[in-house]
């Protein structure tokens, strides 16, 4: 239950961002640890996606599988 609060709150922190690749990230939580997962179309989008993932409370660690195409 706690995984998938987490996952919730990060993906709903990024859709908030206004950034279309963010709104498309897999989210994944596994004991505070999460792994974004996804494309965006630059390498600013990809630093926003990690900045906002580890920004969110409960978040003790952040996997970076982000591909800039």
């Amino acid at each position: 239950m706690a995984d998938r609060d987490l996952e919730r709150r990060v993906a709903m922190y990024l859709a908030e961002r206004q950034m279309p690749g963010l709104r498309r990230m897999v989210v994944i939580a596994r004991a505070g640890i999460v792994t974004l997962r996804g494309r965006v179309a630059s390498f600013y989008e990809k630093q926003m996606a990690l900045s906002c993932g580890r920004s969110v409370m409960g978040v003790e660690s952040l996997v970076d599988q982000v591909q800039v195409t």
